[in-house]
Protein backbone atom coordinates (compact mmCIF):
# COMPACT_ATOMS: atom_id res chain seq x y z
CA UNK A 1 0.00 0.00 0.00
CA UNK A 2 1.38 3.49 -0.87
CA UNK A 3 2.34 6.40 1.51
CA UNK A 4 -1.20 7.79 0.46
CA UNK A 5 -3.24 5.37 0.95
CA UNK A 6 -2.01 4.19 4.92
CA UNK A 7 -2.60 7.65 5.42
CA UNK A 8 -6.16 7.51 4.37
CA UNK A 9 -6.71 4.77 5.99
CA UNK A 10 -5.29 5.82 9.29
CA UNK A 11 -7.65 8.99 8.65
CA UNK A 12 -10.54 7.24 7.89
CA UNK A 13 -9.91 5.36 11.56
CA UNK A 14 -9.71 8.57 13.02
CA UNK A 15 -12.97 9.21 11.74
CA UNK A 16 -14.77 6.21 12.55
CA UNK A 17 -12.87 6.27 16.20
CA UNK A 18 -16.55 7.77 17.75
CA UNK A 19 -18.59 5.01 16.39
CA UNK A 20 -16.20 2.24 17.25
CA UNK A 21 -16.37 3.75 21.14
CA UNK A 22 -19.66 3.84 20.95
CA UNK A 23 -20.51 0.26 19.78
CA UNK A 24 -18.16 -0.98 22.05
CA UNK A 25 -20.00 0.72 24.76
CA UNK A 26 -23.41 -0.71 23.41
CA UNK A 27 -22.61 -3.79 22.77
CA UNK A 28 -21.13 -4.26 26.50
CA UNK A 29 -24.04 -2.78 27.82
CA UNK A 30 -26.47 -5.13 25.95
CA UNK A 31 -24.04 -8.22 26.66
CA UNK A 32 -24.75 -7.80 30.67
CA UNK A 33 -28.40 -7.16 30.46
CA UNK A 34 -28.97 -11.29 30.65
CA UNK A 35 -26.44 -11.65 33.17
CA UNK A 36 -27.77 -8.99 35.33
CA UNK A 37 -31.18 -10.58 35.02
CA UNK A 38 -30.18 -13.90 35.98
CA UNK A 39 -28.02 -12.95 39.14
CA UNK A 40 -31.23 -10.79 40.46
CA UNK A 41 -33.60 -14.14 39.21
CA UNK A 42 -32.14 -17.25 38.45
CA UNK A 43 -33.81 -19.34 35.95
CA UNK A 44 -33.01 -23.06 35.66
CA UNK A 45 -30.04 -23.74 33.93
CA UNK A 46 -30.54 -25.03 30.12
CA UNK A 47 -30.58 -29.19 29.31
CA UNK A 48 -27.78 -30.11 26.99
CA UNK A 49 -30.75 -30.75 24.18
CA UNK A 50 -31.42 -27.26 24.58
CA UNK A 51 -28.06 -25.91 24.03
CA UNK A 52 -27.82 -28.19 20.91
CA UNK A 53 -30.69 -26.86 19.59
CA UNK A 54 -29.39 -23.31 19.86
CA UNK A 55 -25.90 -24.03 18.44
CA UNK A 56 -27.04 -25.71 15.47
CA UNK A 57 -30.29 -23.05 14.46
CA UNK A 58 -27.81 -20.33 15.00
CA UNK A 59 -24.93 -22.03 13.30
CA UNK A 60 -27.17 -21.69 9.90
CA UNK A 61 -26.54 -18.02 10.42
CA UNK A 62 -22.77 -18.12 11.01
CA UNK A 63 -23.53 -17.58 14.52
CA UNK A 64 -22.48 -19.19 17.94
CA UNK A 65 -22.75 -18.02 21.79
CA UNK A 66 -20.16 -18.49 23.89
CA UNK A 67 -22.95 -18.74 27.12
CA UNK A 68 -26.28 -19.51 26.80
CA UNK A 69 -27.69 -16.75 29.17
CA UNK A 70 -30.16 -14.57 27.10
CA UNK A 71 -31.66 -18.30 25.94
CA UNK A 72 -31.77 -18.99 29.83
CA UNK A 73 -33.49 -16.22 30.60
CA UNK A 74 -36.22 -16.41 27.80
CA UNK A 75 -36.55 -20.17 28.42
CA UNK A 76 -36.53 -19.80 32.17
CA UNK A 77 -39.65 -16.73 32.02
CA UNK A 78 -41.22 -17.82 29.31
CA UNK A 79 -41.58 -21.65 29.58
CA UNK A 80 -40.63 -21.87 25.83
CA UNK A 81 -38.07 -23.51 25.08
CA UNK A 82 -37.17 -22.30 21.55
CA UNK A 83 -34.09 -21.51 19.57
CA UNK A 84 -35.62 -18.85 17.33
CA UNK A 85 -35.56 -16.13 20.63
CA UNK A 86 -33.53 -13.20 19.33
CA UNK A 87 -30.74 -12.27 21.91
CA UNK A 88 -30.43 -8.41 22.23
CA UNK A 89 -27.11 -7.87 20.67
CA UNK A 90 -28.11 -9.71 17.69
CA UNK A 91 -31.34 -7.26 17.71
CA UNK A 92 -29.21 -4.04 18.13
CA UNK A 93 -26.18 -4.81 15.77
CA UNK A 94 -28.01 -7.13 12.90
CA UNK A 95 -31.91 -6.64 13.05
CA UNK A 96 -32.09 -3.05 13.21
CA UNK A 97 -29.18 -1.80 11.63
CA UNK A 98 -29.90 -3.97 8.48
CA UNK A 99 -33.31 -3.19 8.19
CA UNK A 100 -33.62 0.78 9.17
CA UNK A 101 -31.58 3.17 7.95
CA UNK A 102 -29.16 4.90 10.86
CA UNK A 103 -28.50 7.77 9.18
CA UNK A 104 -32.85 8.99 9.01
CA UNK A 105 -33.66 8.16 12.25
CA UNK A 106 -32.86 11.71 13.52
CA UNK A 107 -34.79 13.27 10.98
CA UNK A 108 -37.63 10.32 11.16
CA UNK A 109 -37.96 10.45 14.92
CA UNK A 110 -39.46 13.82 15.89
CA UNK A 111 -42.35 13.90 16.98
CA UNK A 112 -43.22 17.61 16.12
CA UNK A 113 -43.10 16.07 12.34
CA UNK A 114 -45.33 13.26 12.50
CA UNK A 115 -48.50 15.45 10.94
CA UNK A 116 -45.65 15.49 8.01
CA UNK A 117 -44.48 11.99 7.74
CA UNK A 118 -47.59 10.40 7.98
CA UNK A 119 -50.60 12.82 7.54
CA UNK A 120 -53.28 10.13 7.14
CA UNK A 121 -52.28 8.60 10.79
CA UNK A 122 -54.68 10.28 13.65
CA UNK A 123 -52.35 11.45 16.88
CA UNK A 124 -53.60 13.13 19.79
CA UNK A 125 -54.40 16.75 18.80
CA UNK A 126 -51.35 19.35 18.61
CA UNK A 127 -51.68 22.58 20.40
CA UNK A 128 -48.53 24.12 20.28
CA UNK A 129 -45.39 22.98 18.62
CA UNK A 130 -42.30 24.41 19.63
CA UNK A 131 -39.41 23.79 17.44
CA UNK A 132 -36.37 25.74 16.45
CA UNK A 133 -36.55 28.66 19.29
CA UNK A 134 -39.67 28.97 18.33
CA UNK A 135 -43.50 28.78 18.40
CA UNK A 136 -46.49 27.39 16.20
CA UNK A 137 -49.69 26.76 16.62
CA UNK A 138 -51.28 23.52 16.04
CA UNK A 139 -51.23 24.16 12.72
CA UNK A 140 -47.41 25.51 12.04
CA UNK A 141 -48.25 29.23 11.95
CA UNK A 142 -45.56 31.40 14.07
CA UNK A 143 -46.27 32.95 17.11
CA UNK A 144 -44.70 35.62 17.47
CA UNK A 145 -44.21 37.02 20.96
CA UNK A 146 -47.07 39.60 20.45
CA UNK A 147 -49.08 36.78 19.73
CA UNK A 148 -48.61 34.52 22.35
CA UNK A 149 -51.19 35.25 24.77
CA UNK A 150 -53.62 35.29 22.38
CA UNK A 151 -52.43 31.24 21.74
CA UNK A 152 -52.30 30.59 25.19
CA UNK A 153 -55.93 31.59 25.68
CA UNK A 154 -57.00 29.76 22.64
CA UNK A 155 -55.45 26.57 23.66
CA UNK A 156 -57.21 27.31 27.37
CA UNK A 157 -60.60 27.65 26.13
CA UNK A 158 -59.78 24.67 24.06
CA UNK A 159 -58.59 21.71 26.67
CA UNK A 160 -61.61 19.98 28.32
CA UNK A 161 -63.15 20.62 32.16
CA UNK A 162 -60.12 19.13 33.62
CA UNK A 163 -57.54 21.69 31.57
CA UNK A 164 -55.15 19.18 31.29
CA UNK A 165 -52.59 19.11 28.81
CA UNK A 166 -49.35 16.97 27.93
CA UNK A 167 -45.92 18.46 27.11
CA UNK A 168 -43.39 16.10 25.55
CA UNK A 169 -39.87 15.86 24.26
CA UNK A 170 -40.00 15.65 21.00
CA UNK A 171 -36.18 14.50 20.03
CA UNK A 172 -34.54 11.79 22.15
CA UNK A 173 -37.03 10.56 24.44
CA UNK A 174 -37.82 7.13 25.29
CA UNK A 175 -39.28 4.86 27.58
CA UNK A 176 -42.04 8.27 29.05
CA UNK A 177 -38.87 9.94 29.64
CA UNK A 178 -39.82 13.27 28.74
CA UNK A 179 -43.72 13.50 28.84
CA UNK A 180 -45.31 15.71 31.43
CA UNK A 181 -49.31 16.09 32.45
CA UNK A 182 -49.63 19.47 32.99
CA UNK A 183 -52.91 21.82 34.39
CA UNK A 184 -53.45 25.05 33.96
CA UNK A 185 -55.79 26.93 35.93
CA UNK A 186 -55.17 30.12 33.21
CA UNK A 187 -53.99 31.09 30.20
CA UNK A 188 -50.80 32.43 31.93
CA UNK A 189 -50.08 28.91 32.89
CA UNK A 190 -49.92 27.82 29.50
CA UNK A 191 -47.82 31.01 28.40
CA UNK A 192 -45.32 30.26 30.70
CA UNK A 193 -44.90 26.74 29.82
CA UNK A 194 -44.41 27.81 26.25
CA UNK A 195 -42.02 30.76 26.95
CA UNK A 196 -40.11 28.43 29.40
CA UNK A 197 -39.63 25.60 27.14
CA UNK A 198 -38.68 27.97 24.04
CA UNK A 199 -34.94 26.65 23.86
CA UNK A 200 -35.90 22.81 23.19
CA UNK A 201 -37.99 21.00 20.98
CA UNK A 202 -41.65 20.54 21.94
CA UNK A 203 -44.92 19.26 21.46
CA UNK A 204 -47.73 20.54 22.96
CA UNK A 205 -50.98 18.05 22.87
CA UNK A 206 -54.43 17.30 24.26
CA UNK A 207 -54.81 14.80 26.91
CA UNK A 208 -55.76 11.91 25.76
CA UNK A 209 -58.70 9.48 27.60
CA UNK A 210 -58.22 5.83 26.82
CA UNK A 211 -60.77 3.39 26.40
CA UNK A 212 -62.72 1.34 28.83
CA UNK A 213 -60.75 -2.23 27.62
CA UNK A 214 -56.84 -0.68 28.14
CA UNK A 215 -58.60 1.40 31.69
CA UNK A 216 -58.80 -2.22 32.92
CA UNK A 217 -54.80 -2.59 33.09
CA UNK A 218 -54.35 0.77 35.05
CA UNK A 219 -56.96 3.85 35.09
CA UNK A 220 -54.39 6.36 36.03
CA UNK A 221 -51.95 5.57 32.92
CA UNK A 222 -52.15 5.87 29.35
CA UNK A 223 -51.59 2.14 28.23
CA UNK A 224 -50.80 1.63 24.86
CA UNK A 225 -50.94 -1.58 22.12
CA UNK A 226 -47.29 -2.09 21.34
CA UNK A 227 -47.74 -3.31 17.53
CA UNK A 228 -44.05 -4.28 16.08
CA UNK A 229 -44.57 -4.53 12.01
CA UNK A 230 -42.03 -5.57 9.15
CA UNK A 231 -41.56 -4.74 5.68
CA UNK A 232 -40.90 -7.72 4.25
CA UNK A 233 -41.13 -8.30 0.11
CA UNK A 234 -43.13 -4.67 -0.05
CA UNK A 235 -45.47 -6.01 2.44
CA UNK A 236 -46.31 -4.90 5.94
CA UNK A 237 -46.26 -8.08 8.34
CA UNK A 238 -46.84 -8.30 12.09
CA UNK A 239 -44.26 -10.36 14.34
CA UNK A 240 -46.18 -9.70 17.38
CA UNK A 241 -48.68 -7.13 19.78
CA UNK A 242 -48.36 -6.33 23.33
CA UNK A 243 -50.07 -4.50 25.94
CA UNK A 244 -48.11 -2.36 27.73
CA UNK A 245 -49.43 -0.50 30.89
CA UNK A 246 -48.22 1.12 34.03
CA UNK A 247 -48.87 1.65 37.71
CA UNK A 248 -51.66 3.49 39.27
CA UNK A 249 -50.55 6.98 40.01
CA UNK A 250 -48.65 7.40 37.11
CA UNK A 251 -49.11 9.18 34.00
CA UNK A 252 -47.33 7.12 31.43
CA UNK A 253 -47.12 3.18 30.89
CA UNK A 254 -43.42 3.57 31.70
CA UNK A 255 -42.30 5.10 35.29
CA UNK A 256 -39.05 5.00 36.88
CA UNK A 257 -39.04 4.11 40.74
CA UNK A 258 -35.80 4.54 42.75
CA UNK A 259 -34.08 4.42 39.10
CA UNK A 260 -35.58 1.19 37.95
CA UNK A 261 -37.81 1.02 35.17
CA UNK A 262 -41.25 -0.41 35.65
CA UNK A 263 -43.52 -1.49 33.09
CA UNK A 264 -46.17 -4.49 32.80
CA UNK A 265 -46.87 -6.31 29.76
CA UNK A 266 -49.00 -8.60 28.22
CA UNK A 267 -49.30 -10.84 24.77
CA UNK A 268 -52.32 -10.36 22.34
CA UNK A 269 -53.41 -13.32 20.04
CA UNK A 270 -53.77 -12.34 16.42
CA UNK A 271 -57.54 -11.85 16.91
CA UNK A 272 -57.13 -9.25 19.61
CA UNK A 273 -57.73 -11.57 22.72
CA UNK A 274 -55.40 -11.24 25.74
CA UNK A 275 -53.23 -13.93 27.07
CA UNK A 276 -52.78 -15.29 30.26
CA UNK A 277 -49.30 -14.65 31.13
CA UNK A 278 -48.02 -11.01 32.25
CA UNK A 279 -44.40 -10.30 32.33
CA UNK A 280 -42.05 -7.06 33.36
CA UNK A 281 -37.65 -6.61 33.43
CA UNK A 282 -38.43 -8.67 36.28
CA UNK A 283 -39.72 -11.15 34.62
CA UNK A 284 -42.93 -12.88 35.37
CA UNK A 285 -45.36 -10.00 37.06
CA UNK A 286 -47.51 -11.19 39.99
CA UNK A 287 -50.03 -9.14 39.58
CA UNK A 288 -54.14 -9.47 39.66
CA UNK A 289 -55.86 -7.85 36.78
CA UNK A 290 -59.41 -7.90 36.88
CA UNK A 291 -60.11 -8.24 33.32
CA UNK A 292 -64.27 -8.21 32.50
CA UNK A 293 -63.09 -7.87 29.08
CA UNK A 294 -60.22 -10.10 27.67
CA UNK A 295 -60.50 -9.77 23.81
CA UNK A 296 -60.00 -5.45 22.45
CA UNK A 297 -62.87 -3.89 20.81
CA UNK A 298 -62.05 -2.63 17.18
CA UNK A 299 -58.57 -4.83 17.25
CA UNK A 300 -58.38 -4.56 13.41
CA UNK A 301 -58.35 -0.85 13.50
CA UNK A 302 -55.20 -1.03 15.65
CA UNK A 303 -53.75 -3.27 13.20
CA UNK A 304 -54.62 -1.76 10.26
CA UNK A 305 -53.45 1.65 11.56
CA UNK A 306 -50.00 0.57 11.60
CA UNK A 307 -49.14 -1.26 8.80
CA UNK A 308 -50.76 2.17 6.97
CA UNK A 309 -48.61 4.01 8.61
CA UNK A 310 -45.49 1.96 8.03
CA UNK A 311 -46.39 1.93 4.30
CA UNK A 312 -44.80 5.40 4.71
CA UNK A 313 -41.99 5.02 6.65
CA UNK A 314 -39.81 4.32 3.78
CA UNK A 315 -36.37 4.03 5.94
CA UNK A 316 -37.41 1.62 8.13
CA UNK A 317 -38.73 -1.78 7.56
CA UNK A 318 -39.07 -2.75 11.36
CA UNK A 319 -41.37 -0.46 13.58
CA UNK A 320 -42.72 -0.27 16.82
CA UNK A 321 -46.10 1.16 17.36
CA UNK A 322 -47.42 2.64 20.40
CA UNK A 323 -51.41 2.62 19.50
CA UNK A 324 -54.44 3.23 22.11
CA UNK A 325 -57.62 2.97 21.11
CA UNK A 326 -59.62 6.53 22.43
CA UNK A 327 -63.08 6.38 24.73
CA UNK A 328 -64.45 5.47 21.76
CA UNK A 329 -62.49 2.64 20.66
CA UNK A 330 -60.88 4.25 17.64
CA UNK A 331 -57.38 4.10 17.63
CA UNK A 332 -54.77 7.11 18.24
CA UNK A 333 -50.99 6.59 17.62
CA UNK A 334 -48.70 7.87 20.57
CA UNK A 335 -45.63 7.32 18.28
CA UNK A 336 -44.25 4.89 16.34
CA UNK A 337 -40.36 3.63 17.39
CA UNK A 338 -37.72 3.59 14.47
CA UNK A 339 -34.54 3.28 16.46
CA UNK A 340 -34.51 0.24 18.77
CA UNK A 341 -38.11 -0.88 19.00
CA UNK A 342 -37.44 -3.34 21.35
CA UNK A 343 -36.82 -6.95 22.16
CA UNK A 344 -37.08 -8.37 25.75
CA UNK A 345 -40.71 -7.44 27.15
CA UNK A 346 -41.81 -8.13 24.01
CA UNK A 347 -40.12 -11.52 23.64
CA UNK A 348 -41.66 -12.26 27.52
CA UNK A 349 -45.35 -11.83 26.26
CA UNK A 350 -44.95 -13.25 22.36
CA UNK A 351 -42.12 -15.71 22.76
CA UNK A 352 -39.32 -15.24 19.60
CA UNK A 353 -39.70 -12.15 18.17
CA UNK A 354 -39.83 -13.00 15.06
CA UNK A 355 -42.54 -15.59 15.54
CA UNK A 356 -43.59 -17.34 12.45
CA UNK A 357 -41.12 -14.95 10.40
CA UNK A 358 -38.08 -15.86 12.45
CA UNK A 359 -36.70 -17.63 9.42
CA UNK A 360 -37.57 -15.03 7.23
CA UNK A 361 -36.52 -12.25 9.11
CA UNK A 362 -32.72 -14.11 9.48
CA UNK A 363 -32.59 -14.66 6.11
CA UNK A 364 -30.20 -11.72 5.39
CA UNK A 365 -27.53 -13.55 7.53
CA UNK A 366 -27.11 -16.05 5.03
CA UNK A 367 -24.81 -13.93 3.49
CA UNK A 368 -21.10 -14.14 4.95
CA UNK A 369 -20.66 -10.47 4.13
CA UNK A 370 -23.85 -9.27 6.34
CA UNK A 371 -22.16 -11.56 8.92
CA UNK A 372 -19.29 -9.76 9.03
CA UNK A 373 -20.93 -6.41 8.44
CA UNK A 374 -23.75 -6.78 11.07
CA UNK A 375 -22.46 -9.43 13.64
CA UNK A 376 -20.05 -8.52 16.63
CA UNK A 377 -16.50 -10.77 16.32
CA UNK A 378 -17.07 -12.46 19.18
CA UNK A 379 -20.75 -14.02 18.40
CA UNK A 380 -19.11 -15.35 14.52
CA UNK A 381 -18.37 -18.64 13.89
CA UNK A 382 -14.76 -18.32 12.56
Amino acid sequence: MSIRGQVKGIYNGILRLPSVISDWVVLNGSERLAASFLKRFPQPELTADDKKAIDEFWRTYGIRFKDYKWFQMYYGVTGIHDPRFIPDPIARFALFRHYNDERSIPGWDDKNLYDFFLPDIRFPKTLAHIYHNAIYDGDWKHCSQDRLSALSEKIFNDLGEEKEYVLKVTRGSYAGQGVKLLKATSPDDIKKTLAEHIDGNYIVQERLYQSDFLSQFCHSSVNIFRVITWRHQGEIKVLSTSIRFGLEGYFTDVCYIDGEEIVNVVGVEKDGTVKEQYGSFRGLTDISVDLHERKSPNFDAIIDMAKKGHERLHPFDIVGWDITPDKDNNPVCIEYNVSTPGTILYQYANGPFGGEHTEELLAFLLDKGNVKKYIPKKYRIK
